[in-house]
């Protein structure tokens, strides 16, 4: 069995597809106004962002967070270098992690996003 499928509560629908295809090159595939979309990565994956009863931005718990692994640490360094360049918020700076290279910037409604890569793919 594949995952391939999660929703992510938002409480703007609009400004979080916009930074998601942005950033993340994730494509809108479905939009109800203000309520719901669907966006596709290249590998098929699809991301829900819901707001059907018009809820005030959710609260996660403190260590959430939705990652990109991505296939080598120079690609993380131009996705830093354009969130940064944007002014989007940065939770955690560009670092060794574990046996990983990442940061965390904040989408919108502060949720933490997490890219990175394993340090050894150069």
């Amino acid at each position: 069995m594949i995952l391939n499928h999660i929703d992510l509560q938002v409480s703007d629908i609009d400004a979080s597809t916009k930074f998601f295809e942005s950033f993340f090159g994730l494509h809108c595939t479905y939009r109800r106004e203000g309520k719901i979309a669907f966006l596709r990565d290249d590998g098929g994956f699809e991301f829900g962002l819901s707001n059907l009863h018009n809820s005030p931005p959710p609260v996660y718990p403190p260590d959430f967070h939705i990652g990109f692994v991505q296939e080598n640490v120079d690609r993380v360094r131009e996705i830093y270098e354009r969130v940064k360049e944007a002014g989007v918020a940065i939770k955690f700076e560009l670092q060794e992690a574990g046996p990983n290279f990442a940061f965390q910037c904040l989408a919108p409604d502060s949720i933490p996003v997490e890219v990175r890569a394993p340090r050894n793919k150069i």
